[in-house]
């Protein structure tokens, strides 16, 4: 039975990170933070050790784990405001990174799997293909590209194969309750008006099971390497996603377009290109429709 580590296993993804691992017959040790409120999101299965360990304690993971053939590295403080933007709390994540990544070689990991983020590209706008300039600005999306550069070059030195799964926007379950998707299901419910950008952006939303696909196939495929996107690639006026929100929850909600102004200096448009992905036999198996009454029906039990 191959062996995987996950860190950050309570985590929106990791928690169906996780469940899939298990359901496919991989044995999986689940690096949580001590007392996690999510720790319910784990199942109680034979093919799961849970491992307690805060971040600037990853160096202690040999002490679990002898050896594993892979390592997700999914735990990151930090990743809403205003510790987006907290340089301490990132250069933090980037340290205990790296110590993943040095763990991953003592228990020897032949592939190491990170997850980085969109934020790394910076005010994008038009098709984002893996390489795209990379122009972060935000201390968040600074600190992951910082540490995909260092794992890189560790990687190497240590004759690991280093995946870099950069995320787009996801939804499902478990996603934080503050994201536009989110919240526009809970004000729809309860027909609220909800006040909005113009929302004429190009945006991409995808299913974190589809998501979670793809990082199980980026552990399983040989021919892999390097960045990944993990999108749909199937983008659309971010407009249009809510209105079919609307549409789907049949809600009484008044849209209010144009209410609020945009956080960026800029209007941020990108269209990300999953091709990669694509070329290694990915694809999204859940559309937006069906996602969005994947998630009400959850929200409803």
């Amino acid at each position: 039975m191959k062996r995987v580590i996950v860190t950050g296993a309570t985590s929106f993804i990791g928690a169906h990170l996780t469940e899939r691992l298990i359901s496919q017959g991989y044995y999986v040790y689940a690096i949580i933070r001590p007392n996690s409120s999510n720790r319910f999101r784990l199942p109680t299965d034979k093919n799961l050790s849970i491992v307690e360990l805060d971040m600037e304690e990853y160096s202690s993971i040999p002490l679990w784990v002898r050896e594993a053939e892979y390592f997700y590295h999914l735990a990151w403080d930090g990743v809403r405001p205003p510790k987006r933007d907290d340089e301490i709390v990132q250069q933090k994540n980037y340290e205990c990174s790296v110590t993943a990544l040095n763990v991953a070689n003592k228990v020897k990991c032949k592939r190491f799997i990170g997850i980085g983020s969109q934020a790394e590209y910076g005010e994008m706008n038009g098709e984002i293909t893996e390489d795209y300039p990379c122009m972060p600005v935000t201390e968040y999306g600074k600190a992951k590209l910082k540490t995909f550069r260092q794992l890189d070059m560790l990687a190497q030195r240590y004759g690991i194969e280093l995946v870099w799964a950069r995320v787009f926007s996801l939804y499902g379950e478990y996603d934080y309750q503050g994201t536009l998707i989110m919240s526009c299901i809970e004000k729809m419910k309860n027909n609220e008006n909800i006040p909005l950008t113009t929302c004429t952006q190009k945006w991409d939303y995808l299913y974190v099971k589809d998501a979670v696909s793809a990082l199980v196939l980026l552990l399983e495929r040989p021919d892999v390497a390097g960045i990944y996107n993990i999108a749909s690639g199937k983008n659309r006026e971010l407009r249009s996603y809510v209105e079919e929100i609307k549409k789907l929850l049949d809600s009484d909600s008044f849209l209010e377009f144009g209410a609020l102004s945009n956080t960026f200096k800029k209007v941020v448009s990108f269209e990300p290109v999953v091709e990669k992905l694509r070329n290694i036999g990915w694809e999204p198996l859940v559309s937006f429709s069906e996602g969005i009454k994947l998630l009400h029906k959850d929200g409803n039990k």
